[in-house]
């Protein structure tokens, strides 16, 4: 099960590490957030979009929350923030963060599972116009 954990590597580096360990279990629960942050270039509109309504919505959602507005501040300030700056700052291979869109991670799991893994389900968590956490379970045939 990987859950909002996987997106620490870039695609690539997802693709070599599920070839390496498909041989190791019969099934792969992914629980993810929908965002095309991976494969954008640096500085492009298309990156910048994907950071600001994926991270937005996370933000707003902090904020909502009925801790005090410092332990609010600190959570996006410490946590969120580095992410986002890590996009907006680093090139592929050396950011932190590749969240990629659902049709990404079936490509993936296409690639690396072959014909041995099935897709036996693929749903939104949580949904609202700006996010989706997705969960996606491939499993042995």
């Amino acid at each position: 099960m990987s859950s909002l954990a996987y997106h620490h590597m870039p695609m690539e580096t997802k693709l070599v590490h599920m070839l390496q360990l498909r041989d190791s279990f019969d099934h792969f629960l992914l629980f993810e957030m929908n965002a095309d942050n991976d494969t954008p270039e640096q500085n492009s509109p298309e990156l910048a979009c994907a950071v600001y309504q994926s991270y937005g919505r996370i933000m707003d959602f902090i904020f909502a929350n009925d801790a005090p507005v410092e332990v609010a501040q600190n959570a996006v300030d410490c946590f969120l923030m580095v992410e986002e700056i890590s996009f907006i700052t680093q090139p592929r291979g050396q950011r932190t963060d590749y969240h990629m869109l659902r049709g990404q991670w079936h490509d993936l799991f296409q690639r690396s599972l072959k014909n041995e893994f099935l897709c036996w389900s693929d749903f939104n968590c949580y949904s609202d116009p700006f996010l989706d956490l997705i969960a996606i379970h491939y499993g042995r045939d």
